[in-house]
């Protein structure tokens, strides 16, 4: 009737290394969506503006779409932190009995 109640837990230590390791990884998505979402520059390739031959060539505009992928980011962290709940919740549970 129950089959969920007869399901195995794993070890506590398991669900919160889990949940650690989704918390980093939430904190450094929602860091680059909201840096990205803001300034319309990707974190790993910035555009900067290049000094060729002592003449100073202009930074490329911001484009809506990396504001867009800034958006994804920050929405994928936020996801993952639901995660980080499920897994603290799921290791209390495993720890109590």
């Amino acid at each position: 009737m129950h089959w969920y109640a007869a399901a195995q837990l794993s070890s506590p230590e398991t669900y919160f290394q889990t949940a650690a390791f989704c918390l980093v990884v939430a904190v450094t998505l929602i860091a680059v969506g909201r840096h990205q979402r803001r300034t319309g520059r990707s974190i790993f390739n910035p555009d900067r503006p290049v000094r060729v031959a002592g003449v100073l060539l202009p930074e490329a505009p911001p484009s809506k779409g990396k504001r867009v992928t800034g958006r994804f980011y920050f929405f994928l962290g936020c996801f993952l932190i639901f995660g980080v709940v499920v897994n603290v919740i799921n290791g209390i549970r495993a720890s109590r009995g």
